[in-house]
C-alpha cells in the first residue's frame, strides 16, 4: 500500500506523519510518527478531507495601500482554493475598513466569511 508523507501542522512540533490505508481501523488509515493524538486526527483529515484557511489581497479604494490582505474565517476545501483566490483578485472594496470587517460573506456558500486583516 502507498504511504503517503505530511508535515503536520496540528501543533508547533511539525512531526513527519507517515499515513498508511489501513481496513483494520475505524478510519480506514494509520498515522504514524505522531507525537500526539492531534496529528493522528490532522493526517486522516489531511488525507480525507484536505482544506486549508487562507489569506489574500483584496483591491482598496481610497486607503493608504493599494491591497487589502484578508482571511478566511474558516477553512476551505481544498478542492475550492483555486476558485476563491479567483473572487480575492476581482474583489474591490473602499476605505476606510477595520481589522476584521467583513468583507465577502458566505464565499461560495461554503459557510466561511472573508474577513479584513488589517485596518486601512
Amino acid at each position: 500500500m502507498d504511504k503517503i508523507i505530511k508535515k503536520c501542522k496540528a501543533c508547533p512540533i511539525g512531526c513527519e506523519l507517515i499515513i498508511t490505508k489501513s481496513n483494520s481501523t475505524p478510519s480506514g488509515y494509520v498515522v504514524e510518527g505522531n507525537s500526539c493524538s492531534r496529528g493522528m486526527e490532522f493526517g486522516i483529515k489531511e488525507v480525507t478531507e484536505p482544506s486549508r484557511v487562507l489569506t489574500g489581497r483584496v483591491l482598496l479604494k481610497n486607503g493608504t495601500i493599494k491591497r487589502l490582505p484578508v482571511k478566511t474565517t474558516g477553512v476551505i476545501p481544498k478542492d475550492k482554493v483555486d476558485e476563491v483566490m479567483k473572487i480575492f483578485n476581482s474583489t474591490e472594496v473602499m476605505a476606510p475598513i477595520k481589522r476584521g470587517d467583513i468583507i465577502i460573506k458566505n464565499i461560495l456558500g461554503l459557510g466561511v466569511d472573508v474577513i479584513a486583516a488589517r485596518k486601512a
